[in-house]
């Protein structure tokens, strides 16, 4: 009862948390830019993810059902309002990425290792804490749950990177 209670309490807790995501506009050198797979119940997720290659802020989430060139349309717009100049964008070689960024006019960089790995290195992060959520994470969350659940905990993770 009493875990029941406070499992509930902790997931009230983490939804009003996400209200508070929010990035200021600002100078930004460079931007890296991923997604990540991951399966909550019988169904797949993308998780996109953009992190300030130089205070490692994540400036924006997005969760989809699908790796599009749209979708990255979608999910650059999302963060642009907290860049006060074009960014050079970090990416992988992920087909979808190419065309949407030139589409936008915005100027990008194929890279595998160097300044790029501070996505790889927050994604390891946002894995490790998602996985002490599937222990009491519902198999049939709603994409806007996990959305919920992921903003909040970059919230706190923003939060402890800005007082380092």
């Amino acid at each position: 009862m009493l875990r029941s209670l406070v499992t509930k309490l902790s997931r009230q807790w983490y939804h009003k948390l996400a209200r508070l995501f929010t990035n200021s506009k600002k100078y930004r050198r460079c931007i890296a830019i991923d997604e990540t797979k991951i399966k909550i119940g019988n169904k797949w997720h993308y998780i996109w993810a953009a992190i300030d290659i130089e205070t490692w802020e994540i400036l924006g989430i997005m969760v989809t059902d699908w790796r599009t060139s749209i979708d990255v349309i979608k999910f650059v717009r999302s963060f642009l309002p907290y860049c006060e100049n074009k960014s050079l964008i970090k990416i992988d070689r992920a087909p979808w990425y190419k065309w949407a960024l030139q589409r936008m006019g915005l100027q990008y960089e194929h890279e595998t290792f160097g300044e790029r790995n501070a996505i790889e290195g927050w994604f390891d992060i946002l894995k490790a804490r998602l996985e002490k959520f599937w222990k009491h994470f519902p198999s049939n969350a709603s994409k806007e749950s996990v959305k919920r659940r992921v903003t909040a905990f970059v919230v706190i993770y923003n939060l402890e990177v800005r007082i380092s």
